[in-house]
C-alpha cells in the first residue's frame, strides 16, 4: 500500500536552445551538474537515454535539522522530443516526474510535474512535502538555469 500526496509542478525559465537544454536534463548522469541534492549517478541497466534505461544515483537532503541520504532507484518510462517521465524510487516513495521542455523567449521553458506515493503512512510529512518538494526543485531550476547562463 502507498499514500499518494498531491502532485506537484514547477516552471521555471532556462537560457538555453530547448533542444540543448533537453538534451542535458533528459540524462540523469548529468543529475550532479545541476541537482544540489544528487551526489553521483551510475546507469544500470540499458544504453543512454532510452525508455526502459535505469539508474542509481546517491542523494543527500536536508529537512528539519536533517540530513536524510538514500539510493534511488531511476527508470525511463517515456520519452517524447522534449519530454521524458521517470520512475524514481527511494526507500521512502515512488514518485513519477514529467519533464518538458519548450521554447520560451530567449530560451527555454522547463516544466515538470511531481507525482508521489509514500510507501509509509507519511503522518505529519504528508503536509510538509509539497513545501519540501517544490522548493528543492526551485533550487535545481536555479542550478540548471545557472548552467546554461
Amino acid at each position: 500500500m502507498t499514500y499518494p500526496v498531491r502532485p506537484i509542478t514547477v516552471s521555471a525559465r532556462v537560457p538555453g536552445d530547448p533542444d540543448t537544454v533537453f538534451s542535458f536534463v533528459s540524462d540523469t548522469r548529468n543529475d550532479p551538474l545541476w541537482c544540489p541534492n544528487v551526489t553521483n549517478v551510475e546507469q544500470t541497466g540499458g544504453v543512454g537515454v532510452e525508455p526502459g534505461a535505469t539508474f542509481r544515483f546517491h542523494q543527500s537532503l536536508e529537512a528539519g535539522g536533517r540530513t536524510l541520504q538514500s539510493d534511488v532507484e531511476v527508470e525511463i518510462v517515456e520519452l517524447g522530443d522534449r519530454w521524458i517521465v521517470w520512475r524514481v524510487e527511494d526507500r521512502f516513495q515512488v514518485r513519477e516526474i514529467r519533464l518538458e521542455v519548450s521554447a520560451a523567449d530567449r530560451g527555454s521553458n522547463v516544466s515538470q510535474t511531481t507525482k508521489a506515493a509514500f510507501k509509509r503512512a507519511p503522518g505529519i510529512t504528508k503536509w510538509f512535502y509539497p513545501m519540501l518538494a517544490r522548493r528543492t526543485f526551485r533550487d535545481q531550476f536555479k542550478e540548471l538555469a545557472a548552467h546554461f547562463s
